[in-house]
């Protein structure tokens, strides 16, 4: 009888201990329900009408684009003066820039003299001789004509054809001969033209210019 009695003792107390057991397991909560619940309420923020509200808010703002600054005019660079240009006739006294010029007389020929030299127009041409006196009123020794500066003479034909100086590095050249300030020197300018401008009876002027005034001569 002892040890029955003892065996029905030894076997409720390990029914109870295997119901404790049981309810200690039980009672802690899965880390499946945590992230269940977790979703559950981010789809319920989601789904709530003030939310959506919202999203749609941020989405639908729109970007403030930076103010341009307006462009201030720019101050227009005063313009050149354009030369001046004066009509004058053979024997008529002007001034062009620092220098006082008269042409004293002109003509046409195959060649210029001086001493004991001379230059010659190719074949078919002729020169026109423009005897000038002119005056330096600069402060500067300078040449009337010059390649570098200086004033630049032109023969124009019919208002159509034009017809540069040329040099001949006679004496007599004016161009050949720097001018002292104040002082008056005669000399000629050659321009070479065909027979037939020299011949013709069209319109035939001379034009003078430096960077800022021109001056034309009426020949015919």
């Amino acid at each position: 009888m002892k040890r029955a009695y003892l065996v029905s003792a030894l076997a409720a107390m390990m029914i109870v201990l295997a119901a404790c057991g049981g309810n200690s397991s039980g009672e802690k909560t899965p880390a499946n329900s945590t992230n269940t619940e977790a979703t559950n309420v981010q789809q319920t923020a989601a789904t709530e009408p003030g939310n959506a509200e919202l999203e749609q808010a941020a989405v639908e703002e729109p970007a403030v684009e930076p103010e341009q600054k307006e462009e201030e005019p720019k101050e227009e660079e005063p313009k050149e003066e354009a030369a001046k240009e004066e009509i004058h006739k053979p024997k008529d006294k002007f001034t062009l820039g620092d220098w006082e010029v008269t042409l004293d007389s002109f003509e046409f020929n195959q060649k210029v003299s001086s001493d004991m030299f001379s230059s010659s127009a190719d074949e078919g041409n002729k020169f026109i001789v423009l005897n000038f006196s002119v005056t330096n009123n600069g402060k500067e020794a300078e040449s009337f004509t010059n390649t570098f500066g200086g004033v630049d003479v032109q023969a124009l034909f019919k208002d159509e054809y034009e017809y540069n100086s040329s040099r001949t590095m006679l004496d007599g050249d004016i161009g050949y001969r720097s001018i002292k300030p104040l002082s008056t020197k005669k000399g000629f300018v050659v321009i070479e033209v065909p027979d037939s401008v020299a011949e013709s009876t069209e319109s035939l002027l001379i034009h003078l210019k430096d960077d800022k005034n021109k001056a034309t001569i009426v020949l015919r």
